[in-house]
C-alpha cells in the first residue's frame, strides 16, 4: 500500500454518523446542557437586576426608627383623655420630646445617614426619652405605653448605629476644623451647668430638668477629643483618628438632638419657655457637627 495517499482513521473527517457514536459525557448524561440565562449580565435575576440587600445594622436601624415614630402615636400619659394630639408623644404633652421623637425616627427610617450622624441621632432620641421617663416617674403609674414603645425603638436604633459604626471600614474618611469642634464643645458644657434651661436660675443639672447631664458628658467627650487631635495630630494614627472624628461627631448630633428637643417645646409647641441653657447647647451642638465632614 502507498504510504503518502494512506490515511488513518483519526485523519478522516468525523462524519455526522460518527459524531452520534461519541461516548456520552457521563456528568451531563449525553445531553447537551443550555447556558444559563443571565451570565454575567445579572447573574439569574432577570430584568430586576442585583437585589442589594441592607446591611444588619441599617435594617435594625431603619426598624428603630420606625417604631419610635409609631410610639409617639400612642399614649404617653394615662391622664384625661387619650386623644390625639395632646396625650399622645407627639402632642404638647411631653414637652417637645416626643415631637423631637418622631423627627428623629422619620430620618431614620427615610434617609440612610453616615455611621456617626446616625449613632449621634439615635443616642439623642434615647437619652430624651429616657429622662422623660425619669422625670414623670415609675410610682404614679401615669405612663402610657407608647413612651415604653418610643424606648424599645429608640434602643433598637442605637444598637443598629453601634452596628453601622463598626461596619464602616469602607466609609469615607472625616476631616474636621479643630478650632470650631472645641469651641462648640467648649459652648455645650458650659450651657450644661452653667445657664439656666427653664425660667428661673435652674441649670441643666437640676433634678427637675436633667437634659443638661448627657449634654455635659458628651460635649466633654468631644472637647477632650478635640484638643487631643488639635494638640498630637502627628502622634495619632489614621484609624484612631478617624474613630475619634466618628465618635465627637455623634457626640455633636447628639447634643443637637437633646437641646432641640428643648427648643421645639417653646418655639413650635408654645407650651414652655426655655432659657439660654439649651439654645446655647443647640448652637455648640451644631457647631461640633458642622465641624466634621467626609474628606
Amino acid at each position: 500500500m502507498n504510504d503518502d495517499v494512506s490515511t488513518t482513521e483519526s485523519d478522516q473527517p468525523v462524519s455526522e454518523d460518527s459524531a452520534a457514536e461519541e461516548p456520552e459525557d457521563p456528568t451531563t448524561g449525553g445531553v447537551l446542557q443550555a447556558p444559563e440565562e443571565g451570565g454575567d449580565d445579572g447573574g439569574g435575576t432577570g430584568m430586576l437586576g442585583p437585589i442589594e440587600l441592607p446591611s444588619t445594622g441599617r435594617l435594625l436601624v431603619g426598624i428603630g426608627g420606625a417604631v419610635m415614630a409609631v410610639s409617639t402615636l400612642l399614649s404617653w400619659l394615662k391622664v384625661g383623655q387619650d386623644s390625639f394630639p395632646n396625650i399622645s408623644g407627639v402632642g404638647a404633652s411631653t414637652s417637645g420630646i416626643g415631637l423631637a421623637v418622631f423627627l428623629v425616627g422619620l430620618s431614620l427610617l427615610l434617609r440612610c445617614k453616615s455611621a456617626g450622624a446616625t449613632l449621634g441621632m439615635a443616642l439623642g432620641a434615647f437619652a430624651i426619652n429616657l429622662i422623660f421617663i425619669v422625670l414623670i416617674g415609675t410610682d404614679a403609674n401615669v405612663l402610657g405605653f407608647g413612651v415604653w414603645l418610643g424606648l424599645a425603638g429608640t434602643a433598637v436604633a442605637v444598637l443598629g448605629a453601634l452596628q453601622m459604626a463598626f461596619e464602616s471600614k469602607d466609609q469615607p474618611a472625616l476631616e474636621f476644623r479643630p478650632m470650631s469642634a472645641a469651641l462648640g464643645a467648649a459652648l455645650a458644657v458650659a450651657a450644661s451647668f452653667w445657664l439656666d434651661w427653664i425660667d428661673g436660675p435652674t441649670n441643666g443639672l437640676d433634678s427637675n430638668v436633667l437634659f443638661g447631664l448627657p449634654v455635659l458628658i458628651l460635649g466633654g467627650i468631644a472637647l477632650v477629643f478635640a484638643v487631643e487631635l488639635l494638640s498630637t495630630p502627628l502622634m495619632i494614627s489614621a484609624g484612631r483618628r478617624q474613630a475619634l472624628l466618628m465618635i465627637s461627631l455623634a457626640a455633636g448630633v447628639a447634643i443637637t438632638v437633646i437641646a432641640g428637643s428643648n427648643v421645639l417645646a417653646g418655639t413650635v409647641l408654645g407650651n414652655s419657655a426655655f432659657g439660654s441653657g439649651p439654645l446655647v447647647a443647640l448652637v455648640g451642638g451644631i457647631m461640633i457637627a458642622r465641624s466634621i465632614k467626609e474628606a
